[in-house]
């Protein structure tokens, strides 16, 4: 007769081992076609997928995926290359990019993201001067409407629309990439060091080209400069302190370098609110 409990450590090991083949079969076997699991060679899975096959993988997942969205994605189906297929590991990515290309097409903020960014690798100095250029004439139209609250100053909403584009973009641009190059890293150190640099040295400087841009559009002299910068920019200076260096913390820590001008401008839209208005004190008084 036989040993019970031989018996029993047969079927122990049997079971282990349909569930070891059920976690490396392909993901085609689990979708579409069961009649795969009954027909084909029990050796077939763990051969075609041994050294991949593992719960948790990139394939495992993809199935997950293919489950939920199997009404939408055609991408699913075994043999087309998309997940498993026939090969067991997956011959493309078919599946991952009509999910990708379905989203794109049918969300407008993600395609917009995706061109943006586009542009962005194409044209990086016209695209963060335009960024700047909203950056600024939304912070003069909210300064003007919201805070204000007087009759809209067109030309005062050019003047500072404009420096964002001729100035304040193209001087990021150079400014943050030269200081990315020198100071490379995200640790405490170069990030303590580039929040410094900016906020110590480039913050007065900005200043003094804002002042002047403003300045030469109001076909005012340099004296206005002069005194404009001895009146305003302690201000200017001393206000942005109260903002930028925890903002630039994050921006230097985490934010990748071709990002930061889109970055700073988000904020900067309330900060050139503070600025439009400083920089029409003298019209005001007048």
């Amino acid at each position: 007769a036989d040993d019970p409990h031989r018996n029993t450590s047969k079927v122990t090991a049997m079971r282990l081992l349909f569930s070891v083949a059920l976690l490396l079969a392909p993901a085609s076997a689990l979708l579409r076609q069961p009649a795969l699991l009954r027909t084909a060679p029990a050796a077939a899975p763990l051969r075609a997928a041994a050294p991949q096959m593992i719960l948790g993988s990139k394939t495992f997942r993809k199935a997950v995926l293919c489950v939920r969205r199997s009404s939408t994605i055609k991408g699913c189906s075994p043999g087309d290359g998309s997940v498993g297929g026939g090969s067991g590991v997956g011959g493309g990515n078919g599946a991952q990019m009509s999910a990708g290309g379905d989203d794109d097409e049918s969300n407008p903020f993600a395609s917009a993201w995706k061109k943006y960014n586009e542009l962005l690798d194409d044209k990086p100095l016209l695209m963060k001067a335009f960024t700047s250029f909203l950056g600024f004439a939304i912070g003069d139209i909210l300064a003007q409407i919201f805070i204000q609250k007087q009759d809209f100053d067109w030309y005062r909403l050019f003047r500072l629309a404009s420096f964002g584009f001729l100035v304040h973009g193209t001087s990021s641009h150079w400014f943050y990439g030269m200081l990315d190059s020198a100071i490379p890293g995200k640790g405490a150190q170069p990030v303590f060091t580039k929040v410094f640099i900016d906020q110590v040295l480039w913050n007065p400087i900005f200043g003094i080209m804002f002042f002047s841009y403003v300045a030469c559009l109001e076909w005012k002299g340099l004296q206005y400069v002069i005194d404009k910068t001895r009146n305003e920019l302690l201000t200017q200076v001393t206000g942005s302190w109260k903002v930028w260096p925890l903002a630039h913390a994050i921006n230097f820590r985490f934010i990748p370098s071709s990002q930061r001008v889109l970055y700073i401008n988000s904020i900067q839209i309330g900060y050139n609110c503070f600025l439009s208005l400083i920089s029409n004190r003298d019209a005001e008084a007048a």
